[in-house]
């Protein structure tokens, strides 16, 4: 469920710890080192994670615990990985990260669907203080605080040019992120997030239920056109497309409109029995009304993904 986390390890938090001259020596790599207004710093990676160092703190940032822990950044963390990445990310710059405070946390997960993941966007409407945005990488709902996205992350993959895991080779993977970007102690109602609190049974199982919430809360749109039976005969197609409109606008709706063109002239009394004929012949049609098989696919994929988290 853990995708990216950002955090800060401030020097009060170690005992003693030089930082600036300690840490570096502990990295894989040193991309930069200088002065700022803020003092001095060194920054760098350790293997896959970007490291900021000053006098005052540690930041971990931009980059992917997942990957780090993992390997790759596809799979997410567990409540158990998350516990052994921070252990591992402590001990190997001496330092106890599990004291660190978080300020980003990207849940997340990926459902494997039947259909390409572009398919589902047109489905997910609007979302209560957040603004909707259909970009070509995916769907993305913003506000000030947090964040949710929709992707496909086998396309991802392809396009950086990173591995795909066996599992999900030539499948129609669906990411689904929800991301606590910032005022993370305000949006979670706690005195300090430390990393040691996201490996805790009650705050994770939060978490989940929460990423379900957020996905839920989206308004789903409800399209009777995914029920339309395909035909590649323009008469039928146009039937069709007829037979949806009056279950759409409501049979007794559009016999009413029928009279009202009658009644005023525009229409002849042949003309108007012609209409009425027409629209109820088409209301004889039966069709398989059985909802959006799109929307009813996801929802099914979150409540599992959720229940096994």
């Amino acid at each position: 469920m853990y995708d990216n986390l950002d955090m800060i390890l401030y020097k009060e938090d170690v005992q003693g710890g030089d930082l600036l001259n300690t840490v570096h020596k502990f990295l894989t790599t040193i991309t930069s080192e200088g002065k700022s207004r803020f003092g001095y710093f060194k920054n760098g990676y350790l293997d896959s994670l970007k490291v900021s160092v000053t006098e005052n703190r540690v930041k971990i940032s931009d980059s992917s615990i997942c990957k780090y822990y993992l390997g790759d950044n596809f799979k997410t963390l567990t409540k158990g990985d998350a516990r052994m990445a921070i252990q591992r990310l402590s001990d190997s710059l001496h330092l106890p990260f599990h004291l660190a405070n978080i300020t980003r946390i990207d849940a997340a997960q990926n459902l494997i669907m039947k259909f390409d993941e572009k398919v589902y966007y047109p489905y997910l409407g609007e979302a209560q203080y957040y603004n909707r945005l259909e970009q070509n990488n995916g769907l993305y709902y913003n506000n000030q605080k947090r964040q949710l996205v929709f992707y496909g992350k086998e396309h991802e993959q392809k396009v950086k040019g990173q591995p795909i895991p066996e599992l999900y080779k030539s499948r129609n993977v669906l990411r689904f992120e929800l991301r606590f970007k910032r005022q993370l102690r305000k949006q979670f109602n706690k005195p300090k997030i430390t990393a040691g609190l996201l490996y805790d049974e009650v705050f994770y199982n939060n978490l989940v239920k929460r990423w379900e919430n957020e996905y839920f809360a989206i308004q789903k749109i409800k399209s009777k056109l995914i029920n339309m039976k395909p035909t590649g005969s323009k008469k039928q197609f146009i039937e069709n497309l007829a037979l949806y409109t009056v279950l759409e606008l409501g049979q007794p709706n559009v016999l009413s409109k029928v009279k009202e063109w009658q009644k005023s002239g525009i229409i002849s009394k042949k003309q108007a029995y012609d209409l009425r004929f027409a629209t109820r012949q088409l209301s004889k049609i039966q069709i398989d009304d059985k909802g959006n098989d799109f929307i009813a696919e996801l929802d099914k994929k979150i409540k599992e993904a959720a229940r096994y988290s």
